[in-house]
């Protein structure tokens, strides 16, 4: 008879005990996620920051005005990683204050266009550093 009056009392907590289990579940699947996001967000900075580094080394390559077999054979190596790593220049034809850094302005360029001072590169459709330009403000003649 005691056997059954224990029953009784449980029977309200199985469906509490089940639900709660359900939502630990949960906040750990969803804990696991962001842990998952965090490694890639982690992974993907880091690399952005070493990547950003060899910018600076592609422009010096290309302020070479002539190159020898050797040096241009190490700057395609250096163009095949950024092909590899989806790094893309920045087009510029137009100022674009989300993708360019106006570091002057010209008066003798037609207004919003652009000539660019150090080109910009993307990773991913992500910034990875701005292009300087200098920015026309020359008003269009009418």
């Amino acid at each position: 008879m005691e056997e059954h009056k224990c029953e009784g009392c449980c029977e309200g907590k199985e469906e509490l005990y089940l639900n709660q289990l359900k939502e630990l579940q949960a906040d750990f699947i969803n804990y696991k996620n962001r842990v998952q996001k965090e490694k890639e967000d982690i992974k993907n900075r880091t690399k952005e920051e070493i990547l950003r580094k060899f910018l600076e080394v592609k422009d010096n390559f290309e302020r070479i005005p002539e190159m020898n077999d050797g040096i241009k054979m190490i700057y395609e190596q250096l163009n095949k990683i950024f092909e590899t790593e989806n790094i893309k220049e920045i087009e510029c034809e137009c100022f674009n204050p989300k993708e360019q850094e106006a570091i002057a302005v010209n008066k003798e360029l037609e207004k919003d266009k652009v000539q660019v001072v150090e080109k910009g590169y993307k990773i991913n459709d992500q910034v990875l550093r701005t292009a300087k330009v200098i920015v026309g403000t020359m008003e269009e003649t009418k």
